[in-house]
C-alpha cells in the first residue's frame, strides 16, 4: 500500500521541506491501517521507531493505563524514543480505525545524516514536537500540584 501524501505532507515531521523532500521521507515509510483496541506502540520496547498519525485517532498511555493524550493526524509518535535511543515510556492504542506511517528509527537517522540539509529541518521539528509534550507536561503537573491541598489546613 502507498502512503497518500496529502496525509504525509500535514506532519509536523516535514513542516518547512519541499515537495520534493517530502516525498524522499515518505519513501521511507511503511503505511499500516490498524482496527480499534489494537496496541501499535509497546511500552519499554527498543526500538526507535518513529509514527505518523495519517487518519484516525491514537490514544497515548502511560504504565497503569494513565492517559497522557490523543493524537491525531499529522501527530508525530516515538519522538523520544527516536532521540534518546531508550525503551518506549508509553504505549499507544487506536481509538477507532487508525492509519499510520512507521518510519524505521535506524534508517531515518542515517537518511538525516546522509542528507544534512533535509535532517536539520526534521530535527528542529522534532525539537519542536519535544518542547511541546514538555509543555504539555509541565501544564498537568502545575494544575495536580494546584488540586493538592495542605493536609495540615483540612484539621481546623
Amino acid at each position: 500500500m502507498e502512503i497518500n501524501l496529502t496525509y504525509f505532507k500535514k506532519n509536523y515531521l516535514v513542516v518547512g521541506l519541499s515537495d520534493e523532500d517530502i516525498v524522499k521521507v515518505a519513501e521511507l515509510a511503511k503505511l499500516r491501517i490498524v482496527t480499534a483496541g489494537t496496541e501499535f506502540v509497546k511500552l519499554g520496547a527498543k526500538d526507535p521507531d518513529l509514527y505518523i498519525i495519517l487518519d484516525g485517532t491514537a490514544m497515548v498511555y502511560r504504565k497503569g493505563a494513565v492517559l497522557l493524550g490523543e493524537r491525531e493526524p499529522g501527530s508525530v509518535i516515538g519522538e523520544i524514543a527516536l532521540v534518546d535511543d531508550q525503551p518506549r515510556s508509553a504505549y499507544v492504542v487506536a481509538k477507532g480505525p487508525l492509519s499510520y506511517a512507521v518510519l524505521d528509527g535506524k534508517e531515518l537517522r542515517r537518511f538525516m545524516f546522509q542528507n544534512k540539509e533535509i535532517g536539520f529541518i526534521m530535527l528542529s521539528n522534532l525539537s519542536r514536537v519535544l518542547s511541546m509534550r514538555l509543555r504539555e507536561a509541565s501544564e498537568t503537573i502545575e494544575d495536580l500540584q494546584g488540586k493538592i491541598g495542605d493536609p495540615w489546613q483540612s484539621g481546623e
